[in-house]
């Protein structure tokens, strides 16, 4: 259902008649969900996680939850597909900026140990995270211990239970996963997983196709 959006991606970036009639042929322009990016948000931030080639002709943001079933369908049908496509080519710089939506805890606490790993383990926690989602939804609604399995996710990136639980209980590392997902509703995105290519957003939609702004 996800891979549209590799039509879609390709379509933006490489943009031309017939890629852009490939683009509306893969995304029903029905119950559109997009718009235009605010232009701050276009742009790399200073405290952007960033994957790709600093040169790379084009930019993708991602606004993602360590909680959002959709968002870890992306991580493992598309975005291996879009890292071998685009990004390792060359083609794409890439960015992801984490969002809170239900349940809240398990998005905050996905932000905080993301931040908690070396900068050159972002990604392998955050590819980590979202493959596990389903064993810490589980373990969440059978009242099982959630923190066991965190500290088993982030183990092979070097994190100790003791480093993940001092960042956990960090009121700095609170506040600032509160005003990342702050930035991301200020610049525009109400729902995950959602992308900014050229300027438009793209957000997923209920017929599990992405949409863009015109």
């Amino acid at each position: 259902m996800l891979r549209p959006l590799l039509i879609t991606v390709a379509a933006l970036i490489f943009a031309g008649p017939v890629s852009m009639a490939a683009a509306q042929m893969s995304t029903p322009n029905s119950n559109q969900m997009s718009s235009n990016a605010p232009i701050e948000a276009q742009f790399e931030r200073p405290d952007d996680h960033v994957i790709g080639a600093i040169d790379a002709p084009f930019l993708m943001v991602e606004y993602g939850s360590y909680a959002c079933g959709h968002c870890a369908r992306f991580e493992s049908e598309v975005w291996p597909m879009i890292k071998t496509e685009f990004i390792d080519t060359g083609a794409v710089r890439f960015i992801f900026r984490p969002m809170l939506t239900p349940p809240a805890q398990i998005a905050g606490a996905g932000i905080i140990a993301s931040e908690c790993a070396a900068e050159d383990q972002y990604f392998t926690v955050s590819e980590a995270l979202f493959a596990g989602q389903r064993r810490i939804l589980s373990t969440m609604q059978a009242q099982g211990d959630v923190l066991a399995v965190y500290n088993d996710i982030v183990a092979p990136a070097g994190l100790t239970p003791e480093a993940l639980l001092v960042c956990l209980q960090d009121p700095a590392m609170n506040q600032q996963a509160g005003e990342r997902a702050q930035q991301a509703i200020d610049d525009g995105v109400s729902g995950t997983p959602s992308f900014i290519i050229r300027g438009k957003i793209l957000t997923l939609n209920r017929d599990g196709y992405f949409h863009w702004g015109e």
